[in-house]
């Protein structure tokens, strides 16, 4: 017997597990990992839902928050990069409001404006660049453009474009941050909670017979019939977006996992297309030839041996 590694099955495992060790801890004489230890593992992983009216609040599970963590990062890096291309699109203003002034191409009369490096490109990350060009037209103020096409090529609208890239920036550092560490603790309660397993485990092994069915209500397998797992259920397939040559599938955890593999076959000929190992119930394959009819199945696999294939899901590559 396995304990997995993955939160899904995990979490299934110490579910049953707890209700295993509610049902039958006392009559068997289990001490160390009790109906309430079990669970105080496998609330810190997925949160405590809210009361009647939100009364208790809600509380976040690690999982929950690794998520959220993870969405506010792309928010985040998206807040970044959308602040860094108005800056470049300022500064590009800029230039072009300049060149009568300071010459069409670059010269020695650009460095003034912040433009050192030969070149009148605007960098990716502008906002250096910005402050030079705030700090030229607070010198210059007669060069200020107040509105062109909607852009106020000025020294409070340059600094104030600066501002809003560095605290952008800032957001996105700490988003970075913050997701490191949700995912670092999500890692944390997933050991832990494979540590509980793995010591209910051996606690029972102590108390059962191999051959005793109530290793069923704890989640385990009967150490005394190791078997191959049992062949995945429901799977489904996600075609991706037009052109992509691309597939998401996903099924049902299976009973005895540790792994699935999924395969893509030509539905005309049998020809097999793809192969994927996964620890987790899903896939994504891309490159996949488009317009193709395919045929996808999945078996579930653990260091005894694999399942059947389930019944094939067809369907055509966009």
């Amino acid at each position: 017997m396995q304990v997995p590694e993955s939160y899904d099955p995990l979490v299934q495992l110490l579910e049953d597990a707890a209700d295993g060790a509610d049902k039958y801890g006392a009559a068997i004489g289990l001490k160390q990992n009790t109906g309430p230890a079990i669970r105080t593992d496998l609330t810190a992983l997925i949160g405590v839902p809210a009361g009647p009216g939100g009364v208790p609040p809600a509380v976040p599970g690690l999982k929950s928050l690794w998520n959220g963590a993870k969405a506010n990062k792309a928010a985040m890096t998206a807040d970044l990069r959308t602040a860094e291309s108005n800056g470049r699109a300022l500064a590009m203003t800029c230039i072009g409001a300049l060149k009568p002034v300071l010459g069409t191409q670059w010269n020695s009369a650009w460095n003034a404006a912040g433009f050192t490096g030969g070149s009148l490109a605007v960098p990716a990350h502008p906002q250096p660049l910005l402050l030079l060009l705030s700090a030229y037209y607070a010198a210059n103020p007669a060069k200020e453009v107040a509105n062109i096409n909607g852009i106020a090529c000025t020294a409070a609208a340059c600094q104030a474009a600066s501002g809003v890239i560095v605290t952008a920036q800032k957001a996105s550092n700490q988003s970075n941050t913050d997701a490191g560490n949700a995912q670092s603790a999500l890692q944390d309660g997933i050991d832990a909670g494979r540590a509980r397993a793995s010591g209910l485990l051996a606690e029972l092994g102590q108390l059962l017979d191999d051959n005793d069915p109530r290793w069923l209500a704890f989640g385990f397998d009967l150490p005394g019939h190791p078997s191959t797992p049992d062949v995945p259920q429901n799977l489904v397939v996600i075609p991706g977006p037009a052109g992509s040559g691309s597939l998401f599938v996903h099924c049902d955890d299976a009973r005895r996992a540790s792994g699935y593999r999924f395969t893509v076959t030509n539905a005309a000929d049998g020809t097999e297309l793809a192969e994927q190992l996964t620890q987790d119930a899903e896939a994504t394959f891309d490159s996949l030839p488009a317009g193709a009819n395919v045929n996808v199945a999945v078996t579930a696999r653990n260091a005894t041996g694999e399942s059947q294939p389930c019944d094939a899901v067809s369907v055509g590559v966009p």
